[in-house]
């Protein structure tokens, strides 16, 4: 009996040196493509986070990491300075063609398929009992189902899941592969009536943070997303500290920090702006994150090999050469709103990286957009309801205490 365990054990040595001499060396050093794929993958991905950074502080040598998030540093340098600017692309429709109910909801949705749209309601004649501008389907299943099958599509050929015609509101799925093959899902919500987004914060704002769920329903929200990070001293932050500049219903409440943080909000004529801005005084609701995705309608991190997949929470706003908003005064202007969600760190869903969000983004049409708090920080919540997983310690289903959200009456 102590022979076998001396040999057991001498076997577990040889392999711990093996691994040590041999295969520790070759995953750190070796040019081999795919191992410097996954290597790089490894290294962005742990120091991508607050908390996790010692998965590769504690095993990889500081140049080895230095190398790799040069990448990062080159992204920040290539932002340094640019401002968002609509001058030329926000235009006023004088002519609204719209004139039946059911041409103002195909107007104001235009990412759904008329005809394909119409069989649905052909098939299920209960939403249509009320008009077109009542329209109000919510097929959303639980936070982490994916994969739906509700046979409806954007044309971009995303799933629908739920259209709110009162509060202008079209929620997708998004899934899809990322870096190294692995899935990543989550939610889009476009929303059509920009005028009525606007940043909440929680109660004890300095204090201690809330759920966006809370904040939805303080405000007597229909739809939130969790917005800016806040203070977490050695890890034990409340959620009721913001970091960086906020501003609620036109009351400042910090200014920016800047550093390479952009101010992310909307002006007193509805446009997302995305900035280090000096003169915030025209802004009604705004926070500040990093990075900015798109700016005047040029990517910002296309290219930047960037691969590693987080929990991830944008924003962005579509210019005048897409989308067009039919607003219940008749007047036509532009304006959607992309808010994303990104579940990750999760069985069904590994996250997201930066570029690929940029992508999305482009693909919607998005002429401004930025990132917001991700990793533990995102969620989506809709109808008082949490529809994306958020990640966290606890395992709890309505996310992290926040200091504050976007949120849509």
């Amino acid at each position: 009996m102590n022979g076998a365990k001396h040999r057991f054990a001498l076997g577990l040595t040889c392999f711990f040196l093996i691994g040590i001499t041999v295969v520790y060396p070759f995953l750190l050093y070796t040019p081999n493509a795919f191992v410097t794929r996954w290597r790089e993958w490894y290294i962005e991905t742990a120091m991508g986070t607050m908390t996790h950074q010692w998965l590769a502080t504690w095993f990889i040598p500081e140049d080895i990491i230095n190398e790799v998030m040069t990448k990062r540093y080159l992204m920040n340098q290539k932002q340094e300075g640019i401002v968002s600017n609509w001058d030329g692309t926000w235009e006023e429709n004088e002519e609204d063609t719209a004139e039946t109910p059911k041409d103002k909801f195909y107007a104001m949705f235009s990412e759904l398929d008329e005809s394909e749209f119409e069989r649905f309601l052909a098939d299920n004649p209960e939403y249509l009992e009320n008009g077109y501008d009542e329209i109000n389907i919510d097929l959303i299943g639980e936070p982490s189902q994916t994969h739906y099958d509700t046979g409806l599509k954007t044309k971009q050929g995303d799933t629908v899941l739920a259209v709110n015609a009162e509060h202008g509101i079209l929620i997708v799925e998004q899934t899809g592969e990322d870096t190294l093959g692995m899935e990543y899902a989550g939610k889009i919500a476009l929303c059509k009536k920009p005028e009525n987004i606007f940043v909440g914060t929680s109660e004890g704002l300095g204090d201690y943070g809330s759920f966006v769920s809370d904040m939805v329903r303080d405000y007597d929200a229909i739809l939130g997303i969790n917005a800016s990070g806040f203070a977490d001293f050695d890890g034990n932050g409340t959620g009721g500290t913001v970091y960086g500049f906020l501003k609620s219903q036109g009351e400042k409440y910090q200014d920016a920090v800047g550093n390479g943080w952009k101010i992310i909000g909307f002006d007193n004529e509805d446009h997302l702006q995305v900035g280090a801005f000096n003169d915030t005084s025209s802004l009604r609701d705004a926070v500040e994150f990093h990075p900015a995705l798109i700016i005047n309608g040029e990517n910002l991190v296309a290219g930047t090999g960037l691969n590693e997949q987080q929990p991830r929470t944008a924003i962005g706003q579509v210019d005048a050469n897409h989308y067009v908003l039919v607003v219940a005064d008749g007047q036509a202007k532009d304006g959607t709103v992309i808010m994303m969600v990104v579940d990750g760190r999760q069985m069904h869903s590994f996250g997201i990286s930066i570029e690929r969000c940029g992508e999305i983004m482009e693909q919607y049409g998005a002429y401004q957009a930025s990132m917001l708090d991700g990793g533990s920080s995102s969620v989506m919540v809709y109808r008082g309801r949490e529809i994306t997983s958020p990640t966290t310690l606890s395992q709890n289903e309505e996310g992290r205490y926040l200091p504050d959200a976007f949120l849509v009456k």
